[in-house]
């Protein structure tokens, strides 16, 4: 992952989870699993998303304080990589969304593997209000080293050797054919933050 699209990620964290004093600001959460029962793996999709009011700008030290609905607020300081800061107004609304999603599935024999990462960033055109989008891929392939039947869990290794161990869900049963098989991780976080047109 990029400097630039790491450092934009520590701002999504920010504006969601919070940085410097003050309350934390309140976000409306919600979290999707999808799964075919009796099938290994599955799906879960979170989003975190935040509507505040800007309050407070500091140009010199390019920070800006947000007030959400319920009167919370927190002061944030805005990475180079947020273009057209200087459009930023007290008044503004500024809409911040999060998106991750993880999908686990067994590969099926024969299957190529497309282990890696991608990435895009896009911020908004010189002149207009600041925003930004950030997007990674990243997808790793783990083997299925052991289970417990009694525990219910499954022991994968990763591709730098190291092992986890994860639950298995109930309705699955934990056939030994599937020790040995690989086991795709594919994880996608997006962030988004625009200033909501008035």
């Amino acid at each position: 992952m990029s400097t630039t699209r790491i450092l934009t990620l520590s701002l999504a964290v920010a504006l969601i989870v919070g940085c410097q004093s003050n309350d934390e600001l309140n976000t409306a959460y919600d979290r999707t699993e999808a799964y075919a029962e009796g099938v290994p793996g599955g799906a879960v999709a979170e989003t975190d998303e935040l509507l505040a009011s800007v309050t407070a700008i500091d140009t010199a030290k390019r920070s800006f304080t947000l007030k959400d609905d319920h009167g919370n607020s927190r002061t944030f300081q805005a990475p180079a990589e947020m273009h057209n800061f200087e459009q930023l107004k007290v008044g503004d609304r500024v809409r911040a969304v999060v998106a991750l999603e993880r999908i686990v599935y067994l590969r099926q024999p024969g299957e190529e593997a497309t282990d890696g990462a991608a990435g895009v960033l896009a911020t908004a055109p010189l002149g207009s209000k600041p925003g930004m989008l950030v997007a990674d891929t990243v997808e790793i392939t783990a083997v299925i080293k052991a289970m417990d039947s009694k525990l219910r869990t499954a022991t994968l290794q990763l591709p730098d050797g190291s092992e986890r161990t994860v639950n298995v869900r109930p309705d699955v049963v934990m056939k030994t054919e599937y020790l040995g098989r690989e086991v795709v991780l594919r994880m996608t976080s997006a962030f988004a933050v625009s200033v909501v047109p008035q």
